[in-house]
């Protein structure tokens, strides 16, 4: 798993690296899943949407040319700089959101909370405390939603990770969508989890 420095290493290659890598695991079907989250933005002119582990801001980035307000942080500078190329008029935080949020953005109160391929770095107990943490930082009609690596339940998880062998990162958390549901509604959340690739879903809170 990278760490901050080594996402700072490959930030100057990410998109052309994810364009190159996104058949198969685990970017399979990665721009599918991206699209899939961005069409579920209402409102696009006027929304504040915050984008965690925004990374080079390939998520948010069609929103902000459509208007929206975004809000982005990154424990990587490099990533961070590359994403205010491509929205100078974002607002960006250099911070590791596994802690929760900056003191900046700890007042305000977001139409969706975003995140692409970020959380599968947060152990499973600590993802979900933070999705409750998250969920209290929302407009009353506001909306969670996370895309990343994942599967329907954890029988397929494993499938996968026998399949791929050694390529399986043991210090990566992927989702296991039935149980992240089943944890989340008992906290009482409306949570709903949309397979989009055989190795990548999207994760929907409300």
């Amino acid at each position: 798993m990278l760490n901050s420095k080594g996402f700072d290493k490959w930030s100057g290659e990410y998109d052309n690296s994810i364009a190159e890598n996104s058949g198969g695991y685990p970017f399979e079907g990665y721009y599918n899943v991206l699209g899939f989250v961005q069409n579920l933005i209402k409102s696009k002119q006027h929304a504040k949407i915050l984008d965690l582990g925004v990374g080079t801001g390939l998520l948010t980035y069609q929103l902000y040319k459509k208007g929206a307000k975004i809000y982005g942080a990154d424990f990587s500078k490099n990533m961070l700089e590359k994403a205010k190329l491509k929205m100078p008029k974002a607002s960006f935080y250099y911070f590791d959101f596994s802690k929760g949020l900056p003191n900046d953005l700890k007042n305000l109160k977001f139409d969706y909370i975003v995140s692409s391929y970020a959380l599968h770095h947060i152990e499973n107990d600590k993802k979900v405390k933070l999705l409750k943490y998250l969920r209290k930082q929302l407009k009353p009609d506001g909306k969670i939603v996370i895309a990343d690596i994942g599967f329907e339940n954890k029988e397929i998880l494993d499938k996968c990770r026998s399949e791929v062998g050694q390529e399986w990162d043991d210090e990566e958390f992927y989702l296991a969508g039935d149980e992240i549901i089943d944890r989340l509604a008992k906290l009482g959340m409306d949570v709903s989890y949309t397979q989009i690739s055989f190795c990548a879903g999207v994760l929907e809170i409300g």
